[in-house]
C-alpha cells in the first residue's frame, strides 16, 4: 500500500471517528506537532481528536490538492469543516458552542518507519481557525 492510500485510510478511519485504528497507525514514540501542541504517540493524538470531535461532531478531513510522497515521508494538503455545536478545550478552559462552523487548509507531513508514523507535522492557519469559530483571540 502506497504512503498516500495509508493517509486515505487513516482519514477514512478519522472520519469514521474509528480511532482505534487511527491509532494502531501511529507509533507510540510518534513525534505530533500541531499549531494547537506537541505530544507524543497515538495514544495522546487520540486524546487530542476526541477533544475535537466533542466540540465538532462533524468534524472532517479530506486529502486534497497535492501530495507528494518518498519511500518513507508524505506530504499533502488537507481540508477540514465542522461544526462548533460543543465544548472547546482551551488552555484557560471549555469554550462553550458558538454554532459556527469552520472551512480550514492545512498541509500534513508524515514520516513513516515500519508501517508507522512517527513522525507528524500538521500546519494550519490557527488565527483563521479561531476566527472562523467565533472565538476571540484574548480575554
Amino acid at each position: 500500500m502506497s504512503l498516500l492510500q495509508q493517509a486515505e485510510k487513516f482519514f477514512d478511519a478519522l472520519n469514521a471517528h474509528d480511532l482505534d485504528t487511527v491509532v494502531s497507525m501511529i507509533s507510540p514514540s510518534a513525534t505530533i506537532n500541531t499549531p494547537i501542541g506537541s505530544f507524543t504517540g497515538g495514544e495522546a493524538y487520540r486524546d487530542w481528536m476526541m477533544m475535537h470531535f466533542r466540540a465538532m461532531p462533524d468534524f472532517t478531513h479530506e486529502i486534497r490538492g497535492m501530495a507528494a510522497e518518498t519511500q518513507d515521508t508524505i506530504a499533502f494538503e488537507l481540508h477540514a469543516t465542522g461544526t462548533m455545536t460543543g465544548p472547546l478545550e482551551m488552555p484557560n478552559g471549555d469554550v462553550p458552542p458558538t454554532g459556527r462552523s469552520i472551512d480550514v487548509s492545512a498541509a500534513d507531513f508524515w514520516r513513516f518507519e515500519n508501517g508507522l508514523i512517527v513522525e507528524y507535522h500538521l500546519y494550519f492557519n490557527l488565527v483563521d481557525f479561531l476566527n472562523q469559530l467565533g472565538i476571540p483571540l484574548t480575554d
